[in-house]
């Protein structure tokens, strides 16, 4: 691309930019404001998935039960009034995932919603949720799709290579807008003040813990996830089971009902779930971990899943060698990651914020860390990587398999230390705790 081309290509940017975030949404949404709040609406915005995310999916249920069990109190009380029930809506606006003309007509869509809602949740960093004027009867929560504090994001990367200019961040500010910031321990509060530019409202950032992580204290949920595993693994490989008679089903109606039927007979479950390469629209997946290698080394003791991030479209994921389809299995679109970590004996990962989460567990983790110089340079770390990780930081292939070959050295003592440091505020009841949030507010 030219020089000349670039400056079209900015120019068109930042037209489109201003035209929307500093004239268009603005003013629907104070046309939108004629209509009052609406009580008890509560509208989740997600801003890059097409459907309700993790964090929401608990709150939305949590919300549903609340309502059922008020309309059942109410309905036996002998002065019965009508209840004051939430209403939720789901609204997906996929910034930075479609073309501009799609985004925004997502947007204008949202806009008279969110107008009316009492409450707005988002996970997500938003240039069309920062543009509009909220309302002050109007709650929005922030719950951040990420537990911890590991790459740098926001305000704290600004002039790195994955990061914006602090110049573009003032004129159009992604973390504007939020009453509150739920994060997973008071460790990291600091952490998000940095990034989202809310030094002078730390008291705002609430370390009550992150909604998706109470599905790891149900015992239910564990053993769903272990059948759930089984179930897939029988279907792709049945080779590796020994046969149980009519234990099994192989019914796709059946696949959420099976018990833990331990995955894989006499192996340990090792997932490798590596975060992205390159820019979000332009996602791009590692691939220095040696698959025929680690079969080579590894294979009589373990099977591999392999979880890539979502950003990473199907066609540009690396594929697994013929040799090695009976010891590595791309399980994607297959399983929830919740599930993986759930079922998985050990984790390997790089610089994803799911140690976080698999902490929880209390198990073995490697941090495959072959670039790390790079991505130290282009991204930045709240922490100094060697130091934080409660595991072996391994640089090749071979490494990765001496340490799991070695795990009598994994120091679960450590493991615990970090879950305690970056974790505590992740006990199995993150969610009561935002609505008693949504109770005081």
């Amino acid at each position: 691309m030219t020089g000349g081309e670039r400056s079209i290509r900015s120019f068109v940017r930042d037209t489109y930019k201003n035209m929307t975030l500093k004239n268009l949404y603005p003013s629907r949404y104070r046309a939108s404001c004629r209509k009052a709040v609406v009580p008890g609406r509560v509208v989740f915005l997600e801003i890059r998935e097409k459907a309700l995310s993790d964090n929401f999916r608990m709150i939305r249920a949590a919300l549903e039960k609340w309502n059922q069990k008020k309309a059942d109190s109410d309905s036996t009380a002998a002065d019965a009034k009508e209840p004051v029930l939430w209403t939720m809506e789901t609204v997906c606006i996929r910034e930075g995932m479609e073309n501009n003309g799609a985004v925004m007509k997502n947007c204008l869509a949202a806009i008279p919603q969110l107008a009316q809602a009492q409450f707005i949740f988002v996970n997500e960093s938003s240039y069309f949720l920062s543009s509009l004027p909220i309302r002050p009867e109007t709650t929005v929560i922030q719950t951040w799709h990420a537990c911890g504090a590991f790459k740098k994001f926001g305000y704290s990367a600004v002039g790195s290579g994955f990061g914006t200019t602090k110049e573009d961040l003032d004129t159009y500010p992604v973390h504007r807008n939020f009453s509150y910031v739920t994060v997973s321990a008071p460790e990291v509060v600091w952490a998000y003040a940095e990034a989202f530019h809310m030094e002078d409202r730390v008291e705002r950032i609430l370390p009550i813990g992150v909604s998706r992580t109470d599905m790891f204290f149900s015992r239910k949920y564990r053993e769903k996830a272990y059948g759930k595993t089984a179930w897939i693994l029988r279907r792709m490989a049945p080779n590796l089971f020994p046969k149980h008679g009519d234990v099994y089903s192989d019914r796709e109606e059946d696949r959420d009902q099976v018990k833990d039927l331990s995955a894989v007979p006499g192996k340990k479950l090792l997932l490798y779930a590596p975060t992205f390469r390159g820019t979000v629209g332009r996602a791009k997946a590692p691939d220095a971990l040696d698959i025929p290698t680690l079969k080579r080394l590894l294979g009589k003791d373990y099977i591999l899943l392999i979880n890539h991030h979502p950003f990473i479209k199907a066609k540009d994921r690396p594929k697994i060698p013929d040799s090695c389809r009976d010891f590595a299995f791309d399980m994607t679109d297959h399983l929830a990651i919740e599930e993986l970590l759930t079922a998985a004996d050990v984790c390997i990962t790089d610089y994803s914020s799911l140690i976080f989460e698999y902490s929880l567990f209390e198990r073995p983790m490697i941090f495959f860390a072959y670039d790390l110089e790079h991505y130290l340079n282009e991204r930045g770390f709240y922490y100094p990587v060697t130091e934080m990780m409660p595991g072996p930081v391994c640089r090749t292939t071979e490494e990765v398999a001496e340490a799991l070959r070695k795990d009598v050295e994994f120091d679960l003592k450590r493991v615990r230390e970090f879950k305690y440091r970056f974790m505590s505020g992740c006990d199995g009841h993150a969610t009561a705790r935002v609505l008693k949030l949504m109770e005081k507010s």
